[in-house]
């Protein structure tokens, strides 16, 4: 049993019986990693500035402490012994992980069994100071947590509810997400399986069918990695296969019922077994899954070299590089409005003006709002309020000029497109510039991709090296940051 108390309430998802009345904060999520070598759309809408993600965040996209974090970030209480720490971790790891890339590049060229054996030797080397990082990465995840802060501080409806509607599958996603990032107790691994089961729920389709379409690929080792493997495997290979997924699917089930049951019970911190010996059950079982991995890697290595599959684009190198500009061009411009947005709101804030601003961008270009605030009565306000109007009527008219610009472009390609290939319908040439900007954003990810692959398959990487390769792989792709959201509080009455 606990020793206090205050103990014991440590352990609860959130405290039931004294609520806090604190606005909801905003906690914000890590984005969804994509498939190997699945093309990355970086415009995105724009993001209230509550919302916003902090862009501190990027540097963290694969770490347990990612939310927390966030919270901490967003509300500016992080104090410096926490900044200094975050700091002192980002340089140990990548410390690591240098050492690391420079093996990767060195032993590039070599065959199979010497590279193999150059790895696990330097596994053997940085197995120490691996398990320090991973250690401090918990150890932050603790530290960061702050009870009123928590994705649980303030919901009032659990999994089960018996009197309440069915629960939808975005809010068990959201519950098995949130127990991931900050229930105490589970094991790293087990936190990254929560968030699989998370993924996998948020792409559930209505029947088998329509599940298997919307995610046809195999979520492998490290966790949340998503790929395609080899058709026609041999027989023996294809077992092992097949049982790494039975296994794994067992211990997600076991995590994903420990877990409802958990979220349902009244005071389940106090009962014994369920969630809380679930680390001790589970434990050797995924160090098992570990071991199957590294077996597939070797029988997937040893399998006759298939050749490259090389993007190709289906236009001149002159029309890709100017898809390439465009792309470009394209993202420079969402966010350069925005940062303009965002600093006329800052300086709103900062002079205490009366004033809200809302604004979209699309194809229409920069569609935007500015009223005063309910209940400020000052006899500036209006005069406030036709300022920042026209700050953003200037960044408005900037935004439309520079996506005219981007338009006509846009369009003399579609004519060079009908010159070089001679399809003149709209469909055909549509589909033409849908794949070369697939292929131009491919180009643009091939290095992340590169080390994405590696984590995934080179034989002799220690789990730990997968994961942090992997780490620095959706660094380098650059994924947008996922808006925030408010705490959760009630939930609606229906799906």
């Amino acid at each position: 049993m606990f020793a206090s108390l205050a103990e014991a309430q440590s352990e609860l998802p959130s405290d039931p019986f004294n609520r806090s009345f604190n606005p909801p904060v905003v906690i914000c999520f890590p984005p969804v990693a994509p498939p190997l070598d699945w093309p990355v759309a970086h415009l995105t809408p724009p993001v209230p500035a509550r919302l916003a993600p902090p862009p501190e965040l990027a540097a963290f996209v694969n770490e347990p402490f990612y939310a927390p974090l966030s919270t901490r970030l967003a509300v500016k209480d992080l104090d410096e012994k926490l900044r200094h720490r975050l700091d002192a971790y980002r340089v140990g790891r990548s410390a690591i992980l240098d050492d690391l890339e420079a093996e990767l590049a060195k032993m590039r060229d070599a065959d199979a069994p010497a590279r193999q054996r150059a790895f696990e030797e330097l596994a053997r080397r940085q197995a120490g100071p691996i398990a320090d990082v991973e250690k401090n990465a918990e150890s932050l995840r603790e530290d960061l947590l702050e009870r009123d802060y928590s994705w649980n501080a303030q919901r009032e409806w659990r999994l089960g509810d018996a009197a309440d509607r069915g629960d939808s599958p975005l809010e068990i996603a959201q519950v098995m997400r949130a127990y991931a990032f900050y229930h105490r107790g589970l094991l790293p691994a087990q936190r990254r399986l929560l968030r699989e089961i998370s993924l996998e729920l948020s792409l559930a389709g209505e029947d088998a069918a329509a599940a298997a379409a919307a995610q046809p690929f195999v979520l492998f080792s490290p966790e949340l990695t998503r790929v395609v493997l080899p058709e026609n495997l041999p027989p023996a290979l294809a077992a092992r296969v097949a049982d790494y997924q039975t296994k794994k699917s067992a211990l997600k089930k076991e995590l994903y019922d420990a877990v409802f049951a958990d979220d349902s019970a009244t005071l389940a911190f106090l009962l014994p077994g369920g969630l809380k010996s679930l680390p001790e059950t589970q434990a050797g079982r995924l160090a098992e899954l570990e071991t199957l991995a590294e077996e597939i890697r070797r029988g997937l290595a040893e399998l006759p070299a298939a050749p490259p599959a090389v993007e190709q684009s289906p236009l001149p190198p002159v029309l890709t590089t100017r898809i390439a500009l465009v792309r470009r061009s394209r993202l420079a411009l969402q966010k350069d409005t925005m940062s303009a947005v965002e600093e006329i709101q800052r300086r709103a804030r900062a002079a205490h003006m009366p004033v809200q601003v809302s604004y979209t961008l699309d194809s229409d270009g920069l569609k935007f709002s500015v009223m005063q605030r309910r209940g400020s009565h000052s006899a500036d306000a209006s005069h406030d309020v036709e300022a920042i109007r026209r700050e953003m009527t200037a960044v408005s008219e900037d935004f439309g000029r520079r996506f005219a610009e981007l338009l006509n472009e846009t369009e003399a390609i579609r004519r060079g497109i009908a010159e070089s290939t001679g399809k003149t319908a709209r469909p055909a040439i549509e589909a033409t510039l849908a794949d070369a900007v697939r292929f131009v954003a491919l180009e643009e990810s091939k290095e992340a991709y590169r080390d994405y692959r590696t984590a995934v398959f080179e034989p002799g990487l220690s789990p730990g090296q997968r994961r942090l390769l992997w780490g620095r792989a959706l660094e380098k792709l650059d994924l947008p940051l996922p808006r925030g959201d408010l705490q959760p509080t009630r939930r609606a009455a229906s799906w």
